[in-house]
């Protein structure tokens, strides 16, 4: 089984499955070609939030997408190492809202 391999900023190793990356693009076409910015999220976010249960939420801004300046969103969980899936938003403030903040990037 293939797959793409990225470190957490707590340094566990998730894994993005091939199978699960294409029901990702099946879902969120918008994300095609954007496969390495999803493991550049994961690997250095801007900050990472408690999902439901296990899940942690990944985030990072990207001025340049094909849709525009948006933030990439990666939902993964470190106790199963794998990737659950991705998406982009231009709301993050209603993530923040909702949910609680385990790290955020300090700004220089």
């Amino acid at each position: 089984m293939s797959y793409r391999a990225a470190t957490t900023i707590s340094g566990t190793q998730v894994r993005l499955y091939g199978d699960v990356l294409e029901r990702i693009l099946r879902k969120h076409g918008e994300l095609s070609g954007m496969e390495t910015l999803i493991s550049d999220t994961i690997t250095s976010p801007d900050l990472v939030l408690l999902g439901h249960g296990k899940e942690l939420l990944a985030v990072k801004h990207y001025e340049r997408t094909p849709p525009g300046a948006k933030d990439m969103v990666v939902v993964y969980r470190e106790d199963k190492h794998l990737v659950i899936t991705a998406f982009l938003t231009s709301d993050r403030l209603k993530l923040v809202r909702k949910r609680t903040v385990l790290w955020q990037r300090q700004n220089k």
